[in-house]
């Protein structure tokens, strides 16, 4: 299988003919992100995510398919003209079916009791927690079958206002039309959790060529550059057998990277916290392996990160030669304290200047094989080198500090 991705990914040709052809100048592939207020985050030239999630809401005419772990505005955010324009395709007769996860429902019952008030709006719970013992962490939007928003961001009012976030639009049918079968079989599972029936289902051929990690798509750079996408999927259990899973193509990448190894996201651990105690091997062993040839891995976490035995861990791995961890934290907000924000919360890797990957789970056991998550692989140096800055920027930065071996942190308040 790696063999096959990394054919695949340095194949250069015309562009697909599935894909949409959007003007010239328009880029079929585009990094997103979040910038919390009275921060010197912010890299020039990249898209905030608010008006992203504007336009594209805004150019849907058929269908919107939203997967988001929960809904939370509060009156003046930065979330509430989304959710406006949300009702407002509604009510114009486009067909919105939103899906959530039923951990938080109960802590943001406004939110939810609005959109479902709407005609033209249906909501449905997937009960992850029942099914697997995890739960639904995705955060995508489809539109019209066209379009693909897919990042760390979730349908939370901090998240365009309070906390760094990664993300990244795509405008291409195909890749489009695999998250959207990905979001139907979730959709029907929500309706009839029963995983002996998902699993029936899950074998059953789709209407199209799915774009898979040995069949992905062709995309066109900003400045031209022809890029090679798909997209993974987690867990195993509560996916289609045709579309990729994250963790192998993850780990693939990891394999495949020769000088550097950028990797910023809110934890990352071997030990296992959620699901069956004990320790997981893949994704450490990819990084420690890949430093052991001589790649020099650069890792950012949040403060967040700092809770034992996860800082333990972190500095077993800061100890390594080639590996640097760096953990993040933010100043408090002049609005005083938020509860769940002022957060590194990306979830995103760079390998050698070429390869990259943007996802929506943290880097933990349970993120990969019991809980509902997404991402996007993209080939190419322009969505490359804009990550780059990104962290090289944030690495950088006033808000990160090297963890030391020889320290003991708190962690910090969350709630």
């Amino acid at each position: 299988m790696k063999r096959i991705i990394c054919a695949l990914l340095c194949l250069v040709a015309p562009a697909a003919t599935s894909r949409t052809a959007p003007p010239a100048s328009t880029a079929e592939f585009q990094i997103v992100e979040s910038v919390p207020e009275a921060t010197s985050y912010g890299t020039p030239g990249v898209p905030r995510t608010q008006a992203v999630w504007l336009e594209m809401l805004g150019q849907a005419r058929q269908s919107i398919d939203l997967a988001a772990f929960y809904l939370a505005d509060k009156p003046g955010s930065a979330l509430a003209p989304v959710l406006d324009a949300l009702v407002a395709r509604a009510k114009a007769g486009v067909k919105v079916r939103i899906l959530v996860d039923q951990s938080f429902l109960k802590d943001n019952q406004d939110s939810v009791a609005r959109l479902r008030a709407v005609d033209g709006i249906e909501l449905r719970v997937l009960p992850v927690d029942a099914l697997t013992g995890g739960v639904l962490h995705a955060k995508y939007l489809v539109v019209d079958g066209q379009q693909v928003f897919v990042g760390s961001q979730n349908w939370d009012w901090r998240a365009l206002e309070q906390i760094h976030e990664i993300g990244a639009r795509i405008v291409n049918r195909r890749l489009a039309q695999t998250f959207g079968a990905s979001f139907d079989f979730d959709w029907e599972l929500a309706a009839h959790p029963q995983l002996p029936a998902a699993a029936e289902r899950a074998m059953q051929p789709p209407a199209f060529a799915p774009a898979s990690a040995s069949d992905p798509v062709l995309l066109r750079g900003g400045d031209g550059e022809t890029l090679v996408a798909f997209p993974a999927f987690s867990p195993p259990a509560l996916m289609p057998h045709w579309v990729s899973a994250e963790q192998p193509a993850l780990v693939d990448m990891i394999a495949a990277s020769q000088h550097s190894l950028r990797i910023q996201v809110m934890t990352l651990s071997a030990i296992r916290s959620y699901g069956p105690k004990g320790w997981w091997p893949e994704l450490d062993g990819a990084i420690r392996d890949a430093a052991a040839r001589g790649v020099q891995v650069r890792i950012i976490v949040a403060d967040w990160a700092l809770r034992e035995p996860m800082q333990s861990y972190l500095k077993s791995l800061a100890a390594l030669p080639n590996i640097t961890v760096k953990f993040s934290r933010l100043p408090p907000s002049p609005q005083g304290f938020i509860p769940y924000a002022r957060v590194e919360h990306a979830k995103y890797a760079v390998a050698d200047e070429r390869s990259s990957y943007i996802g929506t789970g943290n880097w933990e056991w349970s993120y990969f094989n019991n809980t509902v998550d997404a991402s996007v692989f993209v080939r190419g140096a322009g969505p490359a080198k804009t990550l780059a800055d990104i962290f090289d920027r944030d690495w950088n930065g006033p808000y990160v500090e090297p963890l030391r071996l020889d320290r003991s942190y708190a962690a910090p308040r969350t709630r």
